[in-house]
């Protein structure tokens, strides 16, 4: 442990300089505004800054990679909250809560929280990736195909305590999220299905989706029900925007375990933040004494998912740094940034290179620090500009959406797609029908599909091979718990509700 204080102050002493303070700080607002927006993430946030940093000092290159890669986990929060368009996939859950919070005038308190909780996740990812991260990395090497696809199903179990009050809506719901990411050419045998137009051969673009179901339904239901913001007179006092002690003490518990969490799934290749935040929602669910407040604004709701987050920023790397496996779309592309500054990525890293990954750590100490500053500052003024566009508030949103479909593949055919999820997200909501188990299977069946086949082939047609292996059997009997206990406790509230007082 000593050695690798040594290590890390080794780290900042080649990160304290006067161009890679600046780099860090630029980085992470670059980041913020790209997270922000609908369509983009983390992935694009690095890809936009590649050849920006291939002209660099190789420890500021990779101090501006990681700082964006941050920056869009913070960003992609505020238009989530604000305006009920997630900027990326794993801000969806923030939508969930934070929207509701909105709208209901305590809009400041949730930026205020979710930052808070952003931060505590991204510091604990952070702390286990420095004293803990080879560790870590050689226990998670021994996952293979079917313990991954009952990750995949464990998140998919979570249908369950996403469910709300109708079990059998959420299922329908879960179905068709299914049949949607059956679209496309198949992993295994690259047959095509459902591909009624060529566009389709690639499947539907997630983010499209989420851009339709979220963002342009939501301007639909607003404009029927004419939903005005309770946004209150104009205040730049900090002050008025700062969670009290209640709020922070309500919000610490969930954060911790969403540190946890994130930081636990962020280390598996393939399951990534968006996994993480639904995880740390059915979680936070499940342990609540009051259910019923989630999907109207419940603090937990939020402050969980959103340490989950961040922490599955740094979880991420660390496959990368000690393997040399991406854990994620972003770091897919840092893997290939490495390579562009002549590192190899992989156990012997830390060896040859050690003084670059800790400067490189150092940097995204500092970038999560600047990031929980300057996104509690501007708390005020994100609220204030809301104030000053809500009369063309509908316009600015769907503006952004479709601006943000077509900067998917800069083709129209994204626009239909965010069009055509727009009108199914309004008919959703206007029926009562949930969302989160309709994006939870298209994020997770595709995934899941991949490793069941693989996990068939690898048992030569066996499938014993889901309960011979330790940790698959394991995950197993979670999956099981997690229906067995969702489905007590329905019916369990649903007998108090039947119940005469």
């Amino acid at each position: 442990m000593v050695d690798m204080l040594a290590d890390l102050s080794g780290g900042f002493a080649g990160v304290l300089t006067p161009e890679n303070l600046i780099i860090i700080f630029v980085a992470g607002m670059i980041g913020t505004l790209v997270g922000a927006l609908p369509g983009l993430g983390p992935s694009a946030g690095i890809a936009l800054m590649l050849p920006l940093a291939f002209g660099m000092p190789t420890v500021s290159g990779l101090c501006l990679l990681t700082g964006v890669y941050m920056g869009t986990m913070y960003g992609g929060r505020i238009t989530s909250i604000l305006i009920n368009t997630p900027g990326d996939a794993p801000a969806i859950i923030t939508a969930l809560e934070g929207y509701p919070l909105m709208k209901q005038g305590r809009g400041g308190l949730a930026l205020g929280i979710s930052a808070i909780s952003s931060f505590v996740g991204g510091l604990f990812g952070l702390v286990v990736l420095v004293f803990f991260a080879p560790m870590i990395a050689s226990y998670a090497i021994f996952l293979g195909a079917p313990e991954y696809f009952l990750l995949m199903l464990l998140g998919l179990s979570t249908i369950v305590l996403l469910a709300g009050a109708d079990l059998l809506k959420a299922l329908l719901t879960a179905c068709v999220g299914v049949l949607v990411s059956t679209f496309g050419s198949d992993y295994i045998s690259g047959h095509i299905r459902f591909a009624f137009v060529p566009e389709l051969i690639e499947g539907i673009d997630f983010v499209a989706i989420i851009i339709g179901l979220y963002g342009l339904g939501e301007v639909l239901y607003n404009l029927e029900h004419r939903v005005v913001l309770k946004l209150g007179k104009p205040s730049f006092n900090l002050r008025e925007y700062i969670p009290g002690g209640r709020d922070l003490r309500e919000a610490a518990g969930p954060t911790v375990r969403g540190s946890v969490l994130g930081t636990v799934i962020g280390v598996l290749p393939g399951a990534g933040a968006t996994v993480a935040t639904f995880l740390a929602y059915a979680l936070e669910r499940r342990l609540s004494t009051r259910p019923e407040r989630f999907g109207h604004g419940a603090l937990p709701g939020l402050a969980g998912p959103e340490a989950s987050n961040n922490a599955s920023v740094p979880g991420a790397l660390i496959p990368l740094i000690t393997l040399g496996i991406p854990g994620s779309g972003g770091t897919a592309i840092m893997l290939g940034a490495l390579i562009m500054f002549g590192l190899q990525p992989g156990p012997l890293l830390m060896i040859k290179s050690g003084d670059i990954v800790w400067a490189m750590i150092a940097g995204l100490i500092l970038a999560n620090l600047f990031l929980f500053l300057s996104n509690i500052l501007l708390i005020p003024v994100f609220i204030n500009l809301l104030r000053l566009i809500q009369g063309h508030l509908a316009g600015v949103v769907v503006a952004l959406c479709l601006v943000g479909a077509f900067s998917l593949s800069y083709n129209t055919f994204n626009i239909w797609v965010a069009l055509v999820f727009g009108v199914i997200g309004y008919l959703m909501k206007k029926n009562d029908y949930p969302t989160g188990p309709f994006i939870l299977a298209v994020v997770l069946a595709p995934l899941a599909e991949n490793y069941f086949r693989q996990s068939i082939m690898l048992g030569q047609g066996d499938w014993s091979i889901f309960i011979e292996r330790p940790i698959a059997l394991t995950l197993l009997i979670m999956i099981l718990a997690v229906f067995t206990i969702g489905i007590i406790g329905k019916q369990v509230v649903r007998r108090r509700q039947t119940r005469p007082h």
